[in-house]
């Protein structure tokens, strides 16, 4: 989860050595730290471990999604009952972000309770999100994970949104909903 928005940041990722073979330099024994890369017999870089697959992965989105490069960056308000929308209120909380390039927006959806799951919803551009678009799903760390819901319109008087500055909007608002799993991330994408 962590990697998935360390490379939709802006800014150029960088990752510890090590990190894709999961070696974390805390326990007794040296195959945690990264210096028993280079002391491992054979192949020191294992192209099967969990990590170095989902690095591949995040890295091949980033690539192919120019607004995760180039774009800028929006914090996204979120709700859980539909009604009222902020900056997350969550137990463990939910980062919510998108990078926007030209007509592209991304977004990036974090839960990063541990325990417990997050549905609900969040706010995207309503000019480059049209009511009932199709929402693509470009990467999750989940093996299963529940696909969003079409953007859909709140309109005018129906919603409450907490904005940063601590002034509070009614919308309409162009929102998608999202069903993550504990630990989980998604990045989402409207379809082409």
């Amino acid at each position: 989860m962590g990697v998935a928005c360390l490379y939709s940041l802006i800014g150029i990722p960088c990752l510890y050595n090590g990190t894709e073979q999961g070696l974390h330099g805390l326990g007794g024994h040296d195959l945690a730290v990264r210096e028993a890369l280079w002391g491992k017999p054979g192949n020191p870089f294992d192209r099967q471990h969990p990590f170095y697959k989902a690095i591949a992965q995040i890295a091949k989105v980033r690539a192919k999604q120019p607004a995760l490069r180039y774009g800028r960056q929006f914090f996204r308000p979120l709700s859980g009952d539909g009604v009222h929308f902020g900056i997350s209120p969550f137990d463990g909380g939910v980062l919510a972000f998108s990078r926007i390039l030209d007509n592209q927006e991304v977004l990036v959806v974090a839960n990063t309770n541990a325990s417990q799951p997050f549905s609900g919803e969040v706010i995207v551009d309503s000019a480059l999100n049209g009511d009932n678009d199709k929402i693509d799903l470009l990467f999750s760390n989940n093996a299963q994970p529940q696909p969003p819901g079409r953007a859909s319109t709140k309109v005018g008087g129906s919603v409450e949104i907490h904005e940063v500055n601590g002034a509070i909007t009614n919308g309409p608002a162009r929102v998608v909903r999202v069903s993550l799993r504990p630990m989980e991330v998604q990045l989402l994408r409207k379809a082409s």
